[in-house]
């Protein structure tokens, strides 16, 4: 049974890892809508659900796929042979623990701040605006740059080291999906709803500074 249920994934990881972190995204920030925020089906912001569906579709499983599976399997070759591994030999393998701790690196302090939410704000700002705004879009991301990382680091950097340490490369996009449950969760929660004006949310965190 587990065997037939794995054929997918390890058969189609491209075609798998797209459809599941669709769905997963939409599904996710539905939860939040209906579940934390108690909105009525009827009432359900569909606009606000398609960019979170538009983002997992393309982006998550799509780019991601890319980076965390050609791109970091190139980067780093010896990936493969180290998540294979038993604990006991790992503990024997600094050097396979260093380029775990690389990609790490690369994923949380260089793919998420310069990619990921940039990717996430025009996506937002395109599918949610009826007159869409690259520059609105960064402009926002500037602001909140900060509480976004670390509400990121948080969740994602214990996750992305278990991920890269011990997952084969075809299971990486469907745990970071899983994961994602939670995190998309979080990001509809904090970034989902009607956007406050950039010169408003700016105030506001010039007058919180100065209290």
């Amino acid at each position: 049974m587990a065997s037939r249920l794995l054929y997918i994934p390890k058969t189609y990881p491209f075609a798998f890892g797209i459809g599941f972190s669709c769905a997963k995204t939409s599904v996710s920030d539905l939860l939040v809508q209906l579940g934390i925020e108690q909105k009525r089906l009827q009432d359900v912001d569909w606009r606000r659900n398609a960019a979170f569906a538009t983002f997992g579709f393309f982006y998550l499983g799509g780019v991601q796929y890319t980076l965390y599976v050609p791109i970091f399997g190139r980067m780093f070759p010896n990936t493969v042979a180290f998540a294979a591994k038993p604990i006991s030999e790992k503990l024997k393998d600094p050097m396979g623990f260093a380029a775990v701790g690389a990609q790490v690196f690369l994923d949380q302090c260089v793919h998420h701040p310069l990619m990921y939410f940039p990717a996430f704000y025009i996506t937002k700002e395109v599918v949610t605006s009826d007159e869409p705004s690259i520059s609105h879009a960064l402009e926002r991301y500037q602001a909140n740059m900060q509480d976004d990382l670390l509400a990121l680091w948080k969740v994602w950097v214990p996750a992305t080291f278990m991920n890269f340490a011990f997952s084969p490369m075809w299971l990486r996009i469907p745990v970071v999906a899983s994961t994602s449950l939670l995190w998309t969760c979080i990001l509809s929660s904090m970034r989902g709803g009607a956007d406050v004006p950039i010169e408003v949310e700016l105030a506001n965190q010039a007058a919180a500074e100065a209290a």
